[in-house]
């Protein structure tokens, strides 16, 4: 983490600053060769403030089960998991097929490139995005940069008090102004370097739903999901508030399906524009159920996401505490 005048930061309509960057990117803000995006938001002062709001020692452990899905979503390989024995007293694990983003993760900075300019994250080419050490954008940059505070934006909550009609699967949009509403019903306050948790109810519904719907879920044609609403005005919002990164429980952040020939997709607002990491997947119904009994929607959040040099993507290892 490194020392940042939010002063100094360009608003969303001030984007870009670099010469023949695309509308609202945030490239070059925080420098030429930056490999962390809005995760430069989340300062040493931010995680001393978001420490205070440990009061009462409880954890949430926010990762989803590995190979929770099946089958597993977007026809993404299914893990294999063998326990090994090691001599006469001991055993070791063994997974393979194992892809990053089969469960709870974090999408990095390499994992979606812009469909109409063809570069990632700081006008990086794709080329520059491979395994090893020399590869750009790569997750493990991301390893002891990934604390602060935690906000849950608890939209399915929201609905449910307020007799508001939701479905999970389904592909509604929370729309912002709704965001704003749920904020004000929780009585929870943005502040800069937050990182966002919205909770859509879909993780729930999948755990209800029959193997028959999870058999149309697993296909990128025919999964549905509620999800934040994947406008320019979203994306101000966030960039506004210097979310550092925003993280739901279902599939994409934003509503499923979406074609990835749609340029207003989150995915490219959010990746290669600004910076801002994604995370899918998260279990959040616990830590809402707690946050609604306590009137405390904030916490401390650390995520650890894996060593693994030029890795596109991580599952988050992420603890809630309060």
């Amino acid at each position: 983490m490194k020392p940042l005048d939010l002063s100094k930061i360009p608003t969303y309509d001030q984007l870009p600053v670099k010469a023949g960057a695309p509308k609202g990117a945030s490239w070059g803000v925080f420098g030429e060769n930056d490999q962390l995006g809005c995760l430069n938001f989340l300062t040493p002062e931010n995680l001393a403030e978001a420490a205070k709001l440990v009061k009462r020692g409880k954890v949430f452990r926010l990762d989803s089960k590995i190979g929770f899905a099946t089958p597993p979503l977007f026809g993404r390989a299914a893990v294999r998991h063998q326990v090994l024995k090691l001599g006469d007293v001991g055993h070791d694990d063994l997974i393979d097929n194992y892809n990053t983003q089969e469960a709870a993760q974090w999408d990095g900075l390499g994992h979606i490139g812009h469909i109409a300019h063809k570069v990632y994250y700081n006008g990086t080419p794709r080329e520059q995005i491979h395994s090893g050490p020399g590869g750009q954008l790569s997750i493990h940059h991301w390893n002891d940069q990934f604390a602060g505070r935690g906000i849950l934006i608890d939209m399915y909550g929201y609905r449910k008090a307020n007799g508001i009609a939701v479905e999970p699967i389904s592909n509604e949009e929370y729309k912002l102004a709704e965001f704003e509403a749920a904020l004000k019903w929780q009585g929870t306050v943005m502040k800069p370097g937050s990182i966002v948790l919205v909770r859509t109810g879909w993780m729930e519904a999948y755990e209800r739903a029959t193997p028959e719907t999870k058999e149309v879920l697993s296909h990128m044609e025919t999964v549905q999901a509620m999800g934040v609403d994947r406008s320019r005005d979203m994306a101000a919002w966030l960039w506004n508030h210097r979310v550092a990164a925003i993280a739901a429980d279902n599939p994409a952040v934003e509503t499923v399906p979406v074609s990835l020939d749609n340029v207003d997709a989150m995915h490219y607002w959010a990746l290669p524009l600004m910076g801002l990491p994604l995370g899918e997947l998260f279990v959040l119904n616990k830590l809402a159920e707690d946050c609604a009994a306590d009137k405390q929607y904030e916490f401390l959040l650390t995520s650890a996401p894996m060593y693994l040099e030029g890795g596109i993507a991580s599952p988050p290892n992420a603890l809630a505490i309060k």
